[in-house]
């Protein structure tokens, strides 16, 4: 599992509802769990489960709507330096939110170096305010990924997935670079090169 993937997996799940029937996300939802055992969303932090089931499910037009989705969300700027431009709006402001509020930007700057469980985390943490509730937070939005999803919640290390990010006003448009943490030398996804 990538930090990428895990970045766009919530933005991923929504703007693919807009593309897809109710009848084939149904279907790929019940292969998915048939099949691994796996939600919708943690197949999306899994990716190649998720394609795979797309595939099998609604053929090659399963490649063509997992491409118009991620054009929707996000553009690979930089495959070399993992750099990535949201588009995603909800996304963004999740990003900016934790980048400013000090308890989760404190967070992201503890796991940022190597991965850490929840436990370890808590514990590194000063701000003792509502811990749970801003890693819940990270979690959700993908900023914070785990190393390992088949171990058990207690064995998980996090680790933050945004090295760095930039915004640009270009001709009145707001945009967002981020550089995905490769802690652990991940590639970026091969769908959106």
């Amino acid at each position: 599992m990538t930090a990428m993937e895990t970045l766009l997996a919530s933005s991923f799940e929504k703007t693919f509802s807009e593309f897809a029937d109710v009848d084939e996300i149904k279907q790929i939802k019940n292969s998915l769990f048939e099949r691994y055992h796996m939600t919708l969303l943690s197949s999306i932090k899994d990716f190649k489960k998720f394609e795979s089931i797309t595939e099998q499910v609604l053929g090659g037009s399963g490649t063509l709507l997992i491409k118009k989705t991620f054009d929707q969300i996000c553009h690979l700027e930089s495959k070399l330096y993992h750099i990535v431009e949201i588009k995603d709006e909800s996304l963004r402001n999740a990003i900016l939110l934790s980048f400013e509020e000090p308890t989760k930007k404190h967070i992201l700057d503890i796991a940022f170096d190597y991965p850490l469980t929840l436990w370890e985390i808590a514990a590194k943490t000063k701000m003792q305010a509502k811990i749970s509730e801003n890693i819940s937070y990270l979690i959700s939005w993908g900023l914070l990924a785990t190393c390992d999803s088949e171990d058990s919640e207690d064995n998980k290390k996090y680790y933050s997935t945004i090295d760095s990010f930039s915004v640009n006003i270009e001709d009145g448009q707001f945009q967002m670079y981020v550089t995905i943490n490769d802690i652990l030398n991940l590639e970026p996804l091969k769908s959106i090169s």
